[in-house]
């Protein structure tokens, strides 16, 4: 009767009640408890496919790359609702905020990129120069040399920034130093 209902009101996505066997009871209850102990995301807990987030992710990347800034910034902000976990949508990002001058919020979303993914050159990479550009050398010093350490075949773009973003502190410092 209350199908009838619905029907009737002209809601064209009615989706009928499952009953719930304690089969599927089991499931729903290890799932919400995986995504509270922060197990897995909300994108998994609603079942979105992680090819559907990337797909999302490059309509941002390239809004954010044709100068769409602020139309990326919504969709990486959807995405890291949908997948917190995931150390590219912050990477990008930081990135995003970093294009938008608000350095302290491009910092916070490279840091936690970086805690998800310790590998990830082109964070530290990014990271330091925010620091550099602010004068914290020591921190940007810090970042370039990790980034230089997970690259010691010196084949990595980003890293290979690292290693002229160092020479170019290291002039900056011994110029600073000159002038005291």
């Amino acid at each position: 009767m209350a199908e009838e209902a619905v029907q009737t009101a002209g809601n064209p996505r009615h989706v009928p009640i499952l009953d719930p066997t304690p089969a599927r009871k089991k499931r729903i209850i290890e799932l919400f408890t995986k995504f509270l102990e922060d197990k897995i995301s909300l994108a998994e807990l609603k079942g979105i496919s992680r090819e559907k987030l990337f797909q999302l992710a490059e309509a941002g990347w390239v809004k954010f790359k044709h100068g769409r800034v602020e139309e990326a910034h919504k969709i990486f902000q959807a995405l890291l609702v949908l997948d917190h976990r995931n150390a590219y949508f912050h990477s990008v990002m930081a990135a995003i905020h970093q294009k938008k001058n608000k350095p302290v919020e491009a910092i916070l979303e490279y840091t936690r990129a970086i805690q998800i993914n310790n590998k990830d050159i082109s964070s530290f990479v990014n990271r330091g120069e925010i620091f550099l550009r602010h004068r914290n050398f020591k921190k940007a010093a810090e970042d370039f040399k990790n980034a230089i350490l997970l690259d010691m075949s010196g084949r990595n773009l980003w890293a290979n920034r690292a290693r002229s973003l160092v020479i170019a502190l290291k002039r900056t410092m011994d110029a600073a130093s000159k002038k005291k």
